[in-house]
């Protein structure tokens, strides 16, 4: 894996976290989205580009310890500055527009999402983060056509499925939830949190058998998992 995509596996995982945190004063149902999304670690892959020059740039690491310390408004002058430096980087503007994610300024992280995808078409974390943007303001269309986006680049990784049966349940579309969360599974399936995407929409369905066997496997696959290394 290069520079490009080990970045923004911990960008991701930095702003992930900090979203659950930062947003938990909005509408519970789109704190329950966010919530269903597990760490884009499989959709960061999808950036395998020569190294970007902005990530290489002190103000990159400057968003993302201040992300860390849950600092958001000086990550986002970090990352405003950042953008402004390198306009062609589409890394650049996705994190700028996680920041502005975080802080509600749906209009400013769109900007930034849309413009990273006229830099990196096929950039798929971009289109994941610009329908969680699309999903926090209950713009929910929009954001199943971002996530199958998702899918279209990174069809065998298990977040673009899950987010499109967590959008199709909040429409009422039980049946085509559920099928979303049956393809996460079979795509991943060492995936925990499609397994749990299926138990809920299985139990939805009325299906409890199904509903309490996966999420027998969901327990059992968290139980698995390695837990995180405390760095000293």
């Amino acid at each position: 894996m290069n520079s490009t995509s080990s970045a923004m596996l911990i960008i991701a995982a930095v702003i992930t976290g900090a979203s659950a945190t930062a947003m938990r004063g909005q509408d519970a149902s789109v704190d329950q989205l966010i919530k269903k999304l597990p760490p884009p670690e499989t959709v960061a892959r999808s950036a395998m580009q020569p190294a970007d020059p902005a990530l290489r740039d002190p103000l990159a690491k400057q968003v993302i310890d201040s992300a860390k310390a849950m600092n958001f408004g000086n990550a986002f002058g970090f990352s405003q500055k950042l953008a402004a430096r390198y306009p062609k980087s589409a890394v650049a503007q996705c994190l700028h527009g996680q920041v502005a994610l975080v802080l509600r300024r749906y209009p400013e992280a769109s900007a930034a999402f849309h413009k990273a995808l006229s830099n990196l078409p096929n950039f798929a974390i971009a289109y994941l983060w610009l329908g969680m943007t699309e999903a926090s303001q209950n713009h929910l269309g929009a954001a199943m056509s971002d996530y199958q986006q998702v899918t279209r680049l990174t069809p065998k990784a298990d977040i673009g499925w899950i987010a499109l049966s967590a959008c199709a349940e909040k429409l009422g579309h039980k049946s085509e939830s559920l099928d979303y969360a049956r393809r996460a599974t079979t795509v991943a399936p060492s995936s925990a949190g499609a397994w749990f995407q299926l138990s809920r929409e299985e139990g939805i369905s009325g299906n409890q058998q199904a509903a309490s066997k996966a999420l027998a496997r969901a327990n059992e696959l968290r139980r698995k998992a390695p837990r995180p290394t405390t760095q000293r």
